[in-house]
């Protein structure tokens, strides 16, 4: 009878082996999947550092803001960043992408005047990337 009762509530061997089976094979995606992610981020890689400033921004006009910038990081690089002119809400109304050129220096510093769809309250350095 105990039997009986395992067969129909699914306590045979056979039942236990196929949970051992997904487990692993569970597990086994997981860790593949985390190896995937580690690859793509560049964990263990060589990665650029760099650190992106806005030193100060000024609203010149309705369309247009100056904003000066310095970026300290490898002297071999080159950058290409993305320079913002936000308004007071905080949405973005000019983008320049500016390259950074490879100078022997690790800081860079310049200005760069962003034209706008309408006023801006400020103006920065959102994000570098390597040339």
């Amino acid at each position: 009878m105990s039997n009986a009762l395992d067969v129909r509530y699914g306590r045979t061997p056979e039942r236990r082996r196929r949970g051992r089976v997904v487990a692993i094979a569970a597990g086994g995606a997981v860790a593949l999947a985390a190896a995937a992610w580690g690859v793509w981020t560049g964990i263990g890689g060589s990665t650029s550092t760099y650190e992106a400033d806005t030193v100060t921004s000024r609203v010149i006009d309705d369309h247009s803001t100056e904003v000066r910038w310095l970026i300290t990081g490898r002297a071999d690089a080159a950058f290409v960043c993305a320079i913002e002119a936000r308004d007071t809400s905080g949405i973005t109304v000019g983008l320049v992408e500016q390259t950074v050129p490879v100078t022997g220096s690790g800081n860079r510093a310049g200005d760069t005047v962003v034209r706008t769809v309408r006023k801006a309250a400020t103006g920065l350095i959102a994000s570098c990337r390597d040339a």
